[in-house]
């Protein structure tokens, strides 16, 4: 296999697409390469995969979340992103950003392929562009004043300080108190604020300080291309999806999970109550609903992220949709494995 022109393919969607699935299909077609239209070729030692999941970074959130990687994975299919921090562990996209480059930085220099998974938009662009946001740390004085403010004072500021930002926020985050606080936090950290955030890590319980920006080594005569798939499914199929697998993951226990990390953790501000699912749950667990309409709730939830997150990637021009469906997987998995080749 060749590595002038290091390539790492980005499977993205919105949730119950399939992504894990076919990620998980072209790196069993990269070490195998038994196909005829790989034939002669040498398969890698490994594959490695990362996952863009804003909560599946947290441990003991398993089934939520659905970390349903296959038991009998491979030996030679790494997967890297899940179960990072415990839920009460500040782990923010900067955090990330300095995990996942430290990703990628080693399967390159390894020559070992990438395949990056998941459906946080914020968390991919990131990834593939110099984002600002993920380079200002927190700044907890700013939002020890910040979380004292109603959402129109919130609004108010954001548009005062950075209208270009307050503009390209939707109808969600403009009426989402903590990302109304976290733009006002990075827009208070550029040069013409007059406000900055402090370069040390906060001493609240969170990851080592690591220096932000992490670099990418490369071989100066090495290219570097990020490849943009994305999955989709019509709404009916995508609903139906959606609304079997909050039934598999009640099946499988994700009310007891629930009920474990509510036990362990009782700060409800921690971001893992704001996974999709959890508070459905805890209102079950309170009796505030019946299972039945927990269901309808989550599943309801679920699509309208799944909803949000398309208008999101649509706005990416450089993805290239797949309609998905089972009988395309292995066929699909083949395709995408060649761009490795």
């Amino acid at each position: 296999m060749t590595n002038q022109n290091q390539k790492i393919l980005i499977i993205c969607g919105p949730t119950a697409s399939g992504k894990t699935s076919l990620a998980i299909s072209v790196a069993k077609s990269l070490i195998s390469l038994s196909s005829p239209a790989t034939a002669g070729l040498t398969p890698p030692p490994s594959v490695n995969l990362l996952s863009a999941d804003s909560r599946q970074i947290y441990q003991g959130l398993d089934i939520v979340t659905g970390k349903d990687l296959p038991s009998s994975l491979s030996p030679k299919i790494h997967f890297f992103g899940l179960d990072l921090v415990q839920p009460d562990t500040i782990f923010n996209l900067s955090d990330y950003t300095q995990y996942a480059r430290q990703v990628i930085s080693d399967s390159l220099s390894q020559k070992v392929p990438l395949i990056i998974v998941g459906g946080t938009g914020l968390y991919l662009k990131a990834l593939t562009s110099n984002l600002l946001t993920y380079q200002v740390p927190p700044n907890r004085k700013l939002r020890t004043v910040l979380e004292k403010l109603d959402l129109p004072s919130l609004q108010k500021k954001l548009l005062e300080l950075n209208p270009s930002k307050y503009t390209s926020l939707n109808h969600s985050d403009l009426h989402n108190p903590r990302r109304l606080i976290r733009a006002i936090e990075i827009s208070s950290s550029l040069p013409e604020s007059g406000l900055q955030a402090p370069r040390h890590c906060e001493e609240r319980k969170r990851p080592a300080c690591r220096q932000a920006g992490v670099a990418i080594s490369l071989h100066p005569e090495t290219k570097l291309s990020f490849h943009w798939i994305g999955l989709r499914q019509d709404k009916e199929d995508q609903s139906a999806s959606i609304r079997q697998r909050v039934l598999e993951r009640l099946d499988a226990g994700a009310i007891d999970e629930v009920k474990k990390l509510i036990k362990k953790y009782p700060d409800k501000s921690l971001a893992l109550f704001t996974s999709l699912g959890v508070r459905e749950i805890i209102d079950y667990l309170h009796q505030k609903i019946s299972r039945d309409k927990l269901v309808e709730l989550w599943t309801s939830a679920e699509i309208d992220y799944a909803r949000r997150q398309m208008v999101w990637f649509q706005k990416q021009p450089e993805i290239i949709w797949y309609d998905m469906s089972s009988r395309q997987n292995q066929k699909l998995a083949i395709k995408l494995a060649k761009i490795f080749i």
